[in-house]
């Protein structure tokens, strides 16, 4: 091989490895956001027990519950916790959860709300982190009433149904 051909296959080889670089970042980056979303999709998964919980403490008493132990669950918040999940809470029929430190440093320590609301056709939907407000009113008994919290978690890593 002549030394032009030489520096030339060497050129090359260094695009092909530099390629491979910016691919390989690229997933990595892809990778970490999946991370993220499987984790706060965990958090949402276990927040089910206290919607429902919520919505049956209004629809026995027509109020929505104070707090845990007025929803029928136990009055320790990390009762309910999972891998990534800390505890969640209810705050006058708003349930927070709150994501632990062995969840991703995106969402560490983080959290995600769902306010109970009163639909037109007197069903009650859940607003979910930022996500636009029902159509409706927050549960309320006259004294009583859900307030929204927007998310600490990132949009980017919420479902679609909890993104503004």
């Amino acid at each position: 091989m002549k030394r032009n051909q030489q520096a030339f296959t060497l050129i090359e080889l260094m695009i092909v490895v530099a390629i491979i670089g910016i691919l390989a970042s690229l997933a990595i980056a892809a990778y970490q956001t999946f991370l993220v979303r499987a984790q706060v999709a965990e958090g949402i998964g276990i927040a089910a027990a206290a919607k429902n919980a919520v919505v049956d403490t209004f629809l026995q008493s027509g109020r929505p519950p104070a707090d845990r132990t007025d929803a029928g669950l136990s009055s320790e918040p990390t009762d309910t916790s999972g891998k990534y999940v800390h505890s969640v809470d209810i705050e006058d029929g708003r349930i927070d959860v709150t994501f632990r430190n062995d969840s991703h440093a995106e969402i560490f320590d983080k959290t995600i709300s769902f306010t109970p609301y009163m639909s037109g056709s007197s069903a009650i939907v859940f607003r979910c982190g930022a996500a636009a407000e029902p159509a409706g009113a927050p549960l309320t008994d006259g004294t009583v009433t859900s307030v929204h919290q927007d998310p600490t978690v990132e949009a980017r890593y919420l479902p679609s149904a909890c993104r503004p």
